[in-house]
């Protein structure tokens, strides 16, 4: 029989949203707690961070009056065995705040600075669902969580790589993102009448939503009958210059999501860079195409079976989504077979047994085998 473990994920003030990788954290979460684990998610109420001053810091240390206060789940996690934690009026936490378990879970660099200062009677876990070197953010520490002696778990062969060059003790854990591709329409499909391409908008930099947009202005003029739709957590920049004919959602819900993927004949993904690439998947769950740019997952997931990979320029993009495009109804469903195979080749259980395996590796006292020769 297994042991059972007190595990704690810690949250990053104003986190606890449906974005790809709460889902992550909150689907392992679930399905720990499901194999009787006692598992529980602590943040700090939202809001910006407070500066990180000496007075601040000692104020953080010797914090222990407030309680940390449950809260009802979001309405995407009502049907997860899953306990949320918050802490009152705090945007950065102690020690003091953490409940007693056997091993915490930083899931953001900013997690890992307040876990560290924690006693060695946790086992420390970094999951690293980015290179979060982002030129916003206080770059070295972002580097100094990554130099600290966790026990990191990365999600792509990519962050795999990156990973290696902060820690030359011990070689991280890989286990490979996951969906839950039952929520997507992945029932047999037929390529639309007319042509239509999604492609999910950011304001951020790197997911570099100009790209998917003036590939989609130059297949307009291929194609006067294109479809184009996109949605995105943050209304389109003026800069950005999206055509009104492109059929824009603000923070969809988890149905609609699934409805836009399902209605596309291609999707795009142009990101330069990228941890992992949860629309990839979420994509291909639908049975629809990806043409992507080669960053986070997407060398591993995407094919000319399933997709194509391009490099990051417009008409590489038009190319590829042309080409798919232009491909008779057989030779589509193919395609669209061949995504649903790839979304449906790992599932919770899998990811959820990889996962454990990391934490009583270590918990049981095993490290010697992660040691790098």
């Amino acid at each position: 029989m297994k042991e059972k473990l007190k595990i704690v994920f810690v949250q990053a003030a104003g986190s606890l949203s449906e974005t790809g990788g709460f889902r992550i954290v909150a689907g392992y979460a679930d399905h720990l707690q499901r194999r009787g684990h006692e598992v529980t998610l602590i943040a700090p109420e939202g809001g910006a961070p407070k500066p990180r001053t000496l007075k601040g810091k000692i104020k953080n240390l010797f914090r222990s009056k407030q309680k940390p206060k449950s809260v009802a789940s979001p309405p995407f996690l009502e049907n997860r065995n899953v306990e949320i934690k918050i802490i009152n009026g705090v945007r950065e936490l102690a020690p003091a705040d953490l409940p007693d378990a056997d091993v915490l879970i930083a899931t953001w660099w900013e997690t890992g600075e307040w876990i560290s200062s924690a006693t060695n009677r946790f086992k420390k876990f970094h999951l690293i669902q980015d290179h979060e070197i982002f030129p916003y953010l206080p770059i070295e520490r972002v580097k100094a969580v990554y130099n600290l002696p966790y026990y990191k778990i990365v999600v792509s062969d990519w962050l795999r790589e990156e990973m290696v060059n902060y820690d030359n003790i011990r070689e991280p854990f890989f286990v490979e993102n996951v969906i839950d591709y039952e929520k997507f329409n992945n029932s047999t499909r037929k390529k639309s009448d007319h042509p239509v391409v999604g492609f999910l908008y950011s304001v951020a930099q790197r997911k570099n939503s100009p790209l998917a947009i003036e590939t989609c202005r130059k297949l307009k003029k291929i194609y006067p009958d294109l479809r184009v739709i996109a949605f995105g957590s943050h209304a389109p920049r003026p800069e950005h210059k999206m055509p009104n004919w492109i059929e824009f959602t603000l923070k969809p819900t988890g149905k609609d999501i699934a409805k836009i993927y399902g209605s596309c004949d291609v999707w795009l993904f142009t990101s330069d860079s990228e941890g992992y690439g949860l629309p990839i998947l979420e994509a291909m769950a639908s049975g629809t195409p990806v043409v992507a740019t080669p960053a986070g997952a997407a060398p591993q997931l995407v094919s000319e079976k399933n997709g194509a990979i391009i490099s990051h320029d417009v008409d590489s993009a038009v190319k590829a989504t042309q080409k798919i495009l232009e491909l008779t109804e057989e030779d589509w469903s193919r395609l669209s077979e061949n995504c649903v195979e790839t979304a449906r080749r790992r599932d919770w259980e899998t990811a959820t047994d990889e996962f454990e395996a990391a934490l009583l590796s270590i918990v049981n006292g095993k490290q010697a085998e992660f040691i790098k020769n």
